[in-house]
């Protein structure tokens, strides 16, 4: 399980700007992850719940946002959401894109600390 290696490593980004800030405590963790980040979300919640015990993460709770896959069509040139479990579909044409712009995301994107 791999997301218990993605949940060690945010909480050392999350102890580190913890440390920046001097905070006392962090009390909640904001994630985006995209549908084609190779996380599952589930798993991650489960791996944080034990990884933050004895950090200055430990009443932390953990936020995900589910981001969709975005793709670029060059048939109607602009981005488009995918077709759901289509793969690199446009949903709005039906054309296969080539280009992924949103969806894979893994990203820390705000946290609430207690000072």
């Amino acid at each position: 399980m791999h997301e218990l290696s993605v949940a060690l490593t945010l909480l050392d980004e999350v102890g580190t700007a913890a440390a920046r800030e001097r905070a006392t405590g962090v009390s909640s963790v904001r994630l985006r992850i995209g549908r084609m980040s190779g996380i599952a979300p589930d798993a991650l919640v489960f791996a944080w719940e034990i990884a933050r015990a004895d950090t200055i993460a430990a009443q932390a709770e953990l936020h995900i946002e589910d981001v969709g896959v975005t793709v670029f069509c060059p048939r109607c040139e602009g981005e488009r959401a995918s077709v759901e479990g289509g793969g690199l579909v446009c949903g709005t044409c039906g054309t296969t894109a080539a280009s992924i712009v949103h969806g894979r995301e893994l990203e820390l994107v705000s946290m609430e600390v207690v000072s």
